[in-house]
């Protein structure tokens, strides 16, 4: 299915981008334009040609008026060193000069300080300005500089590069495009003649293919993929302890010739497969990868050398029961299986990219963007959450995660019925914002240190599930619809949970002051809940296990009791 995207307004022309970035940075100091617009290079430059070859760059500590080089990137593969500086406007070609005057200065000082010379071929340098640098460049060679041999000898030995306003929109744009497209036709060239055994097609596939891929489609060529990239977890190499990606790493970097014995390689499935253009080469109509995020993207971040794996495309019309046939082969939890059809990292981020500007009626910003392109961990993790309280037979479920207790043909039934996947996330995206927002203010209200110490946990983003049991109770409590009470008729149950939806949407849009007056009283509820014992570190001991045994119906009840007592204060 292709979807068409819409572009953010300021994502139309660099005018557009150049006056959105001047209005989001508008009320800042100059200091603090500066820091801000060095902390959206850092994520922006992953994204560019030169960059991908870099590990994510380090804001130095030392400001840019001391050294010229605001962040430093080490390389993935070599001893190569990527010297940035960020500078938001760059209006002369003096500036220019001074930019890599301190570079090289830069350069020469850390030649001193380390009493031997750096070899050339290591230092690698980066200018990223919002300003157009075209004529810009131009004025700066056709002039005498002090600063013109040293970029003459960076130049001719590829160490200098630059990144300027409509390249910044590209590189936006792209990845936007990349977040929120689905491959409609997906080329994919083996490196032997596949084989073919009915709608199954075999082959052996390497990773410059798969960087291509991954450069054209990005996140998007997962889209059926349960997982997102689980990363390498550096802090576990650290202690001596590994990890698949770690080991797949290893092979990559020290055994890339024993890939395609060591790996099992990955799947993908696709609604229509023909043949390309040779007998190596096949045409996948709405494919994706639905199995091997993990080996692909090891092989995309860190492969510097061919290394070859297998490659199974399977021709489905329904590509789910592939993917959880797959990933039971894995370490995937059996909910994420059971939920991965109409919940997964690559749909909250689809969602969230059409709904997120929809919320308060203003786009996300730039810097907005490039930070959700960045890490959208912790709100992926407390939509799915949501979800599966939501969708559980009670929302005490957001505790154990069972898959037994999920509600799976209310599910389906639901999704049959009309409901769009995005109805359901736009309700919960709204749900998860205004919440963390009351939730902030609860903190200061709930502030008594007779009790206050002992829910501390509650306010930590590593203890979603408390957060989220609260913010179901007060959306239930809010609209006054019970979710846990349950209709024994699907269908009955379904238009219950139809109402529910389009009740919780249109409150947490235009009501959202009587939102936060039921959460803080959920908060209140939960916390005297947990009060029973009056012995402090047993209430610590045992919130978690207090919480997933909490009676919902009656932590209900307790608070329609609660709002029908506030209505006559």
């Amino acid at each position: 299915m292709k979807i068409d995207v819409k572009l953010p307004s300021y994502l139309s022309s660099f005018d557009l981008l150049e006056q959105h970035i001047r209005g989001q940075l508008n009320d800042l100091n100059s200091t603090e334009k500066g820091d801000r617009f060095a902390r959206f290079v850092q994520r922006l430059v992953p994204q560019s040609e030169i960059g991908s070859n870099f590990e994510l760059p380090e804001l130095r500590d030392k400001k840019s008026s001391d050294g010229g080089v605001d962040l430093i990137a080490n390389a993935k593969f070599s001893d190569k060193v990527l010297y940035i500086q960020s500078k938001l406007w760059v209006d002369r070609a003096d500036t220019i000069d001074s930019v890599i005057s301190k570079f090289q200065s830069f350069t020469t000082k850390i030649n001193q300080d380390t009493l031997f010379d750096l070899d050339n071929n290591t230092t690698n340098f980066l200018l990223v300005t919002l300003s157009p640098l075209s004529g810009i460049l131009e004025r700066y060679k056709n002039q005498q500089f002090s600063s013109k041999a040293f970029y003459q000898q960076c130049e001719a030995e590829n160490r200098i590069h630059f990144i300027d306003g409509p390249q910044i929109l590209a590189l936006l744009t792209t990845a936007y495009n990349k977040l929120n497209q689905v491959p409609t036709e997906l080329i994919v060239n083996f490196e032997t003649p596949y084989i073919q055994k009915d709608n199954v097609y075999i082959g052996v596939i390497s990773s410059d293919e798969l960087k291509a891929l991954h450069k054209l489609f990005g996140d998007a060529l997962f889209f059926e993929n349960v997982r997102d990239f689980l990363g390498v977890q550096k802090e576990l190499e650290k202690k001596g302890r590994t990890t698949p990606n770690l080991e797949i790493i290893k092979t990559i970097r020290d055994f890339p010739n024993k890939m395609l014995a060591r790996n099992n390689g990955l799947v993908f499935g696709a609604r229509y497969v023909k043949a390309g253009s040779n007998d190596r080469q096949l045409v996948l109509n709405n494919g994706s990868v639905v199995n091997g995020c993990q080996t692909t993207m090891c092989l995309v971040e860190y492969s510097s050398t061919s290394s070859f794996v297998l490659a199974k495309v399977v021709q489905t019309p329904d590509s789910w029961d592939i993917t959880k046939s797959a990933n039971y082969q894995t370490s995937v939890p059996d909910i994420d299986l059971e939920l991965a059809r109409y919940l997964r990292p690559q749909l909250v981020k689809r969602a969230a990219s059409n709904l997120g500007v929809q919320f308060k009626d203003i786009e996300k910003s730039a810097f907005q963007l490039i930070d959700e392109i960045y890490d959208s961990k912790i709100a992926y993790a407390e939509t799915r959450l949501l979800y599966i309280g939501l969708f559980s037979r009670t929302p005490n479920n957001v505790f154990a995660s069972n898959y037994t207790e999920l509600l799976q043909d209310l599910v389906v039934a639901l999704f049959s019925s009309g409901i769009q996947e995005e109805d359901v996330f736009e309700t919960l995206f709204l749900l998860q914002g205004i919440s963390q927002e009351s939730l902030a203010e609860a903190q200061t209200i709930f502030s008594n240190p007779a009790y206050s110490g002992m829910f501390e946990r509650l306010y930590r983003d590593d203890s979603l599930t408390y957060r989220c049991l609260i913010s179901i109770l007060a959306i239930c409590g809010a609209i006054n619809l019970n979710i846990a009470e349950r209709e024994s008729n699907t269908d009955n149950e379904v238009d219950r949970v139809k109402k529910f939806l389009y009740q919780s949407t249109s409150l947490l849009k235009n009501e959202q002051d009587k939102f936060k007056k039921f959460h803080k009283l959920s908060v209140k509820l939960w916390m005297q809940a947990l009060l029973d014992d009056e012995d402090d570190i047993k209430v610590r001991r045992d919130m978690y296990l207090s919480s997933k045994k909490a009676n919902f119906t009656s932590l209900y009840r307790k608070l329609c009791i609660e709002a029908d007592l506030g209505s006559l204060l």
